[in-house]
């Protein structure tokens, strides 16, 4: 029964290999009993936390050109950024955490970002706040769309 087991066929050719595998696997064992999962070592946790179920949700949308970035274009990478910082600096400049000047800084740097992604000749940018929920078919709804701000013109 145990003799056509991978780790049996790896222990008869190659005990070397088996020792790491085994070593590899027991201190992936032990770090996740412990709670403390750390590189090289499966980062379960990181994935595993649940999320509460809200009413509502918030993201931002950038239209540039009169052309509104896909976000599921980009790459992984690239939403990241956007979506991260956008999240983190609007609140920022709402609140007046955020100096004039980096508030500024932080407007020309996301126009020149998304506008070297998507090749566009045009220096308007919109960004606008949507509030979204998912409805019965799980299928995402925009309840709110409202305005941010607009770079490239007088503000």
């Amino acid at each position: 029964m145990f003799k056509n087991t991978f780790l049996y066929r790896l222990f008869s050719a190659d005990k070397l290999l088996f020792g790491i595998i085994i070593v590899y696997a027991l201190g992936v064992m032990y770090y996740s009993f412990r709670q403390r999962e750390e590189f090289p070592f499966l980062l379960y946790g990181m994935y595993s936390l649940k999320e509460p179920a809200q009413q509502t949700y918030t993201t931002y949308s950038i239209v540039l050109d009169s052309q509104e970035i896909r976000y599921s274009k980009l790459r992984d990478a690239q939403r990241e950024l956007i979506n991260s910082t956008l999240t983190q600096a609007i609140p920022m400049m709402e609140s007046g955490k955020m100096s004039r000047e980096d508030s500024a800084a932080f407007k020309t740097w996301l126009m020149n970002y998304t506008a070297d992604m998507r090749m566009v000749g045009d220096n308007k940018m919109h960004v606008y706040r949507l509030t979204c929920n998912y409805n019965q078919q799980g299928h995402v709804s925009v309840l709110k769309k409202e305005e941010v701000y607009t770079y490239g013109e007088e503000e």
